[in-house]
């Protein structure tokens, strides 16, 4: 299990975090832990501990030192602001807040406004001590051990409880379709674009802990330049994280990379989708190394499907196969199907499947019907059992008669050189039917929309093609990085 794992790594003198001053051990990361479960309060019953920390060491030894007092640890987004970061603590019921000097202030502005305020614990102004490495607390592994915003596209987060069984079931499937053996990486170095604090870089981080592997943060300001540099001094050979990696490798095809990047092995994608053709090209122009995405959500703790140690070349705008011991169907107007070119809604049913929304029944029943997870996301399989993904239900539009994903046209223009984010949405065009329009944040100053619009006649069927293209400065997201989907656009 999960614990156990931690308990595995105290003594380890593997390096655990790389890229920071000097590279810190596990053995290191487990005596840091060890100081903060000394410093967390003594109470009767078990507590939740925020963690609002930047990756990196801190926040895993944060991690470390929560989950082994037993407790349940909420990691949340260090981009939040007083308001929304009171009102997740009140909704949490959350007893100790583990964050660092730089950002004590919000933490104590946050605290002021809640119902009961949370002790405040600076990872950094601890004095660290050599301490007995402490006794894990044993708890139920079906019960809660995480608890995550999940924010969806509306901004109004809901908090997942996933349960240590959830985890250390993805985690196993991770680390058995990843393929290790087979591609010859027994001790990859990981490279993380993606934060701590979500499921992904969780999933992830727990299964670089499971096999002793070394990790390097860079969700926040990532670069290419930054990875490659990784790539050069530390020998990452593994990335894992947002689709945006991709986007930026495909518009640099055929540029000289000064940098020496041979030690990299796989890129891994999640959390949106890559744009069509983008790994077919990617997998061409670099043939050591692999590309694929998988597909998930924070509910599933996160991973649905994955491919499953490789993926054909024709498959790979698929997001591979359903997880052994996840059921994934399809539930379409005449019923649940897994039968190959039926697009329908994504439902899934394993021991992936979270335990619920904390204290929200109402929504846990909405989403979780008749023993299914109800994903919201639109998919079908090919005639091999592959799973694709086209975009989400509640989002659809109907443009003539026929149904357009505003993701399926976001992950086209995220491709076009003129474009550096998007957000698709709809606008009535006439009593039962829409048009399709965009907010761009153009790539350069001196973009029109006209270029984008006949960049797009190429690219895309004329009935999914932007009528209305509107450049923006910036696009609301939520705290978990996704387009806020308000639809104010619609009566402008």
């Amino acid at each position: 299990m999960i614990r156990d794992a931690l308990q595995a790594r105290w003594e380890s003198t593997l390096p655990a975090v790389l890229g920071e001053e000097e590279p810190v051990s596990y053995a290191e990361l487990a005596q840091r832990a060890a100081t903060l479960q000394a410093a967390l309060p003594h109470t009767d019953g078990r507590q939740t501990a925020a963690i609002f920390l930047p990756d990196g060491s801190h926040f895993l030894a944060a991690l470390f030192a929560v989950l082994q007092a037993g407790w349940m640890a909420f990691p949340l987004n260090i981009h939040l602001a007083a308001t929304e970061l009171s009102c997740l603590l009140n909704r949490a019921q959350v007893s100790t807040i583990i964050t660092c000097r730089s950002m004590r202030p919000i933490c104590e502005a946050a605290a002021g406004s809640c119902i009961h305020a949370p002790t405040i614990l600076c990872t950094d102004t601890l004095r660290s001590a050599p301490q007995p490495l402490p006794d894990i607390q044993r708890t139920d592994p079906g019960a809660p051990m995480l608890l995550l915003a999940s924010s969806g596209t509306t901004g109004h987060p809901k908090l997942a409880e996933l349960s240590e069984q959830n985890v250390a079931f993805n985690v196993a499937a991770y680390l058995r379709h990843m393929g290790y053996e087979k591609y010859r990486d027994p001790s990859p170095r990981y490279a993380l674009g993606t934060p701590f604090s979500g499921i992904y870089g969780l999933l992830v981080l727990f299964s670089c802990i499971l096999r002793g592997f070394p990790l390097y943060a860079m969700a926040e300001g990532f670069t290419l330049d930054t990875l490659f540099q990784a790539a050069q001094e530390h020998g990452i050979s593994h990335y894992d994280g947002g689709s945006v990696a991709a986007i930026l490798l495909d518009r640099t095809l055929g540029r000289p990379i000064p940098y020496d990047i041979t030690s990299l092995r796989y890129f891994g994608f999640g959390g949106s989708k890559v744009p069509d053709g983008t790994l077919s090209r990617l997998s061409a122009a670099y043939p050591h190394i692999r590309f694929w995405s998988g597909y998930g959500m924070t509910e599933a703790s996160p991973l649905i499907a994955q491919p499953f140690r490789g993926l054909p070349p024709d498959k790979l705008d698929s997001v591979g196969v359903p997880l052994p011991g996840v059921t994934v169907c399809l539930e379409t107007e005449s019923g649940i199907t897994d039968e190959p070119e039926q697009q329908g809604e994504i439902i899934v049913r394993g021991p992936n499947i979270m335990l619920g929304y904390y204290k929200d029944k109402k929504a846990t029943e909405e989403i979780l019907r008749g023993g299914w997870l109800h994903t919201g996301d639109i998919g079908y399989y090919d005639s091999d059992g592959y799973l694709y993904i086209c975009g989400r239900k509640k989002h659809m539009l109907l443009v003539r008669g026929f149904n357009v994903y505003p993701e399926e046209v976001e992950t086209c223009l995220q491709s076009c050189p003129l474009v550096e984010d998007c957000m698709v949405y709809g606008r009535s065009d006439a009593p039962g039917t829409e048009c399709v329009c965009a907010d761009v944040v153009p790539a350069a100053p001196d973009t029109s929309p006209a270029a984008i619009q006949s960049w797009c006649t190429g690219h895309l069927a004329d009935y999914k093609c932007p009528r209305f293209i509107r450049l923006v400065e910036k696009l609301d997201k939520t705290p978990t990085g996704k387009n806020k989907r308000t639809h104010e656009e619609a009566s402008q």
